[in-house]
């Protein structure tokens, strides 16, 4: 990795140098990981909003060592209060479901286990590193392709819940490991609960079938002991009207859906429904990718003002798009939420 990313990466920890008991203002720890351990508590300074943004990067910097130093370049240029590291390493191709054989080994997840590994001997002692934990339905999306799923869970249930299980064993062997690396939070996702679901001829229901029991498996491992843990409940797949069938996932912060059912759907909104701290507030499909960095800076004060107090996290309802390309934006968000 380039020189000038690791002076700038050292020049940001020592302020942090003495055992994270620096401020960088009263009332406000240099140290990252306090600013949250603070948050949670609520006990951290009004007059600092955490904020976490992030995104994916184009394939060159998806793996290894590129995909490193594109995690460690947005920190740096966007100095969001955590680091997430995406999970990037897709599922093979699947055109056979009858097999019997494992579709994949138990310990497929460790090429972006390394990477979770170099990335957190930099930066965790001062920050916490998230690493994202996929759901299982995620997880077959890549392997079958969006045009068989979830045909197959109609077509095939039992080899489509033999998918499932497989899969389910490769993403809590990335979280046991992670947390024998020392990782202490943790992003997982849950997808498939959106209205284009509902009318999916699977006995029992199609969520509470093969999407429920899977996100409270995975989600369940990743929360255990953890210190920071983000329920994210994703529309990729289109709108979603109802998130109460969410209200007992785990998860110490929920993030979720700018809308449902077409109505604005706002962090207020959330925490009033979860009665839980909120990451959120930008919508990713538009002005963080699009205004200038005095708009968004003066939409992120707007967005904390209206927020729950002392309960929001400033960040996106999902990825950003290119987030590299738009550090200008996430650091006048960034700034803005931390009073500057």
């Amino acid at each position: 990795m380039k020189r000038h990313l690791f002076l700038a990466l050292a020049a940001i920890l020592s302020l942090s140098a003495c055992g994270g008991k620096k401020a960088v203002s009263d009332g406000i720890p240099a140290d990252k990981k306090e600013v949250m351990d603070r948050f949670l508590a609520g006990t951290l300074d009004p007059s600092y909003t955490p904020a976490f943004f992030f995104g994916h990067f184009p394939g060159a910097n998806k793996m290894g060592d590129a995909a490193v130093q594109a995690h460690l370049s947005l920190f740096l240029q966007g100095g969001a209060d955590m680091l997430k590291v995406q999970t990037e390493q897709g599922m093979p191709k699947i055109d056979d479901l009858t097999m019997d054989t494992p579709l994949v080994p138990e310990d497929f997840y460790r090429p972006t286990l390394e990477i979770i590994r170099k990335i957190h001997s930099l930066v965790g002692r001062d920050v916490y590193v998230v690493p994202t934990i996929l759901s299982t339905y995620q997880v077959a999306r890549q392997g079958m392709g969006d045009d068989r799923l979830p045909g197959y869970a109609v077509e095939r249930p039992e080899a489509f819940k033999r998918m499932l299980d497989n899969y389910t064993q490769a993403i809590l062997w990335l979280i046991r490991e992670c947390k024998a690396a020392g990782i202490e939070a943790f992003f997982t996702a849950t997808q498939g609960g959106e209205m284009k679901f509902y009318d999916l001829p699977v006995p029992g229901g199609f969520f509470e079938t093969f999407i429920r029991p899977y996100d409270m498996t995975v989600m369940t491992a990743a929360n255990e002991g953890a210190k920071v843990t983000i329920l994210h409940i994703c529309d990729w797949e289109g709108p979603m009207d109802d998130l109460t069938r969410y209200l007992d996932y785990p998860g110490k912060i929920v993030n979720v859906p700018v809308s449902l059912n077409g109505e604005p759907f706002s962090p207020s909104d959330a925490y009033a429904l979860f009665k839980r701290p909120v990451l959120g507030g930008f919508n990713r499909q538009q002005e963080i990718g699009k205004a200038s960095p005095e708009k968004i800076a003066g939409m992120a004060r707007d967005i904390i003002a209206s927020g729950p107090k002392g309960r929001l996290i400033l960040g996106a309802d999902c990825s950003v798009p290119s987030p590299l390309d738009h550090a200008d934006n996430i650091h006048a968000a960034v700034s803005a939420a931390h009073g500057r």
